[in-house]
C-alpha cells in the first residue's frame, strides 16, 4: 500500500511538472502555439487515463480486499457453528443417558425444577 501510494506521489509531481512545462512553452515568445497546445492535450489525456486506471486498481483492491473478509467470516461463523452444534448434541447425549439409567431421579428432578419456576412467578405477582 506503501509502495503504491509512493508511485502516486511520484507520478503527481512528474505530471506537475509536465504541466509547467507545457505551459511555459505556451508562454515563450512569438511563434506557433499549436504544436504546444496539442502536446498539452496529449498531456492532460495521457494524465486522465493514468488516473482512471489507478482508481481502477484501486477499486478492484479493495473489492478484493472485501470478498477476501467475507470469505474469512463465512468460514469463521461455520466454524463456531458447527463447533457448537457438536457441543449441544454431546450435552443432549449426556442428559439422554442420565434419565434412562435414572428416570425416576430425572422425574424428581424436573418436577423440582417446575416448581421452583411456578413459586418464582407467582411469589412475584402476590
Amino acid at each position: 500500500m506503501d509502495e503504491q501510494l509512493n508511485r502516486d506521489a511520484n507520478r503527481d509531481e512528474q505530471g506537475s511538472q509536465g504541466l509547467q512545462r507545457s505551459s511555459s512553452n505556451m508562454s515563450g515568445p512569438g511563434g506557433s502555439n499549436a504544436g504546444s497546445g496539442e502536446g498539452a492535450v496529449e498531456q492532460a489525456m495521457t494524465m486522465a487515463r493514468d488516473v482512471g486506471e489507478q482508481a481502477r486498481t484501486i477499486a478492484a483492491d479493495a473489492g478484493s480486499r472485501a470478498q477476501d473478509l467475507a470469505r474469512r467470516t463465512r468460514d469463521q461463523a461455520m466454524s463456531a457453528g458447527d463447533s457448537l452444534y457438536q457441543q449441544g448434541a454431546k450435552a443432549g447425549e449426556y442428559i439422554t443417558r442420565g434419565v434412562d439409567e435414572y428416570p425416576f431421579t430425572a422425574l424428581l428432578v424436573a418436577g423440582a425444577i417446575g416448581y421452583g419456576i411456578a413459586y418464582l412467578i407467582h411469589h412475584r405477582w402476590s
